[in-house]
């Protein structure tokens, strides 16, 4: 099967997560004829896959995810159909990420190496990402699988393929925020407190001030309101309690301690002046921020994008978080993807010969 043909294949398989087990079942079929050992590795309701052939020490592994995001409504074509409409093909996943995984099998039958080479795909990256790679990385310590090299086929591609390479990713926070108050009519206020007002300063001194300038290799760090609720269904009742989320993307100036620290700081500032409320703040940490140091891998994919476009591409730490997260903790390693304007999105789509360029670039990437 050509990349394109494998892209449709792998499109087909309904993977909203943490579903993919179908999917997982054919990519195995795939890999054992090309002398690769498969090994499935499920937790809890998460299937994994691990793939390897050779033993040496100088392992590369590509690293994904067949499972994908809800699809949303609208779409030109079913989302699942795999459709190919003006060199076009249409899917779900189609860059987020089967495209780039489809890329990657295609290559391997090409690929001349000494190398001993895996692929670790898991079926819970878009979801909690608790059973998937971070689940695996402990199993791959135990069981002589440290690779020397990651790449992660996540969309990273900006204005052509494989413009832009993903050597670092900035961390992930989110709080949950309860403040209760004292209920009450709106006609008598000194007799209530209401929730919602220390709620809007709060939120208001978040939002007004910036966290960072950034770094030379980081954005600065963000907070956004993800959340908002004051659950009251009349209009003369004073609320007694009023709820926000909020998620902050942060880089190496700050850590999850810190930007607890400072929330609660917050709160305690917005207590001071309404003395009868109560904050709740959970934090919910989701992944620090990292950056690979390693100017043999950057060079040696830098090398192969160039072969191929004319041009290295640029290494950026923005954008959300990935598996690599994970993988960083044991070995370098950097993402290398499709473009990335449609991840998610209604009719999601990829270019064929997108898929044609990045299977190129990956096989010279794990090229002897």
């Amino acid at each position: 099967m050509n990349v394109v043909e494998l892209a449709q294949k792998l499109i087909q398989f309904d993977t909203l997560t943490p579903k993919g087990s179908d999917c997982l079942n054919f990519i195995q079929s795939y890999l054992e004829p090309l002398g690769f050992e498969v090994q499935r590795l499920p937790f809890g309701s998460v299937d994994n896959l691990f793939a390897r052939k050779g033993t040496n020490n100088s392992h590369l592994m590509f690293v994904g995810h067949v499972d994908v995001v809800p699809t949303g409504d609208n779409w030109g074509h079913p989302p699942f159909s795999g459709v190919v409409e003006d060199s076009i093909l249409y899917g779900r996943g189609a860059v987020d990420m089967k495209g780039a995984i489809a890329a990657f099998l295609a290559a391997l039958p090409n690929i001349k190496s000494n190398n001993s080479i895996s692929i670790l795909l898991t079926t819970d990256e878009e979801g909690p990402a608790k059973d998937g790679i971070a689940k695996i990385i402990p199993w791959l310590q135990a069981n002589n699988h440290v690779p020397a090299f990651a790449l992660v086929g996540e969309p990273t591609s900006v204005h052509t393929v494989a413009d832009t390479i993903k050597n670092g990713r900035r961390g992930s926070i989110s709080f949950d925020i309860i403040v209760h108050g004292k209920q009450g009519h709106v006609a008598y206020p000194h007799l209530a407190q209401n929730a919602a007002n220390p709620l809007v300063m709060l939120l208001q001194n978040l939002t007004s001030q910036p966290l960072d300038e950034g770094t030379v290799d980081f954005d600065p760090s963000n907070l956004e309101i993800v959340k908002l609720s004051v659950p009251n269904d009349v209009y003369n009742v004073i609320p007694g309690v009023s709820y926000a989320s909020i998620n902050i993307r942060f880089n190496p100036m700050h850590s999850f301690k810190s930007l607890e620290e400072y929330i609660n700081l917050e709160a305690l500032k917005v207590k001071a002046q309404y003395g009868l409320c109560d904050f709740s703040i959970t934090a919910l940490p989701s992944a620090e921020p990292f950056i690979t140091h390693s100017d043999e891998w950057v060079a040696k994919v830098s090398k192969a994008v160039e072969a191929e476009n004319g041009s290295a591409p640029k290494c950026s730490t923005s954008g959300g978080t990935s598996d690599a997260r994970f993988i960083h903790k044991i070995c370098p390693v950097l993402e290398l993807g499709l473009l990335n304007k449609t991840a998610h999105h209604v009719n999601e789509h990829v270019l064929l010969n997108d898929l044609i360029v990045l299977e190129k670039i990956y096989q010279q990437i794990f090229q002897e």
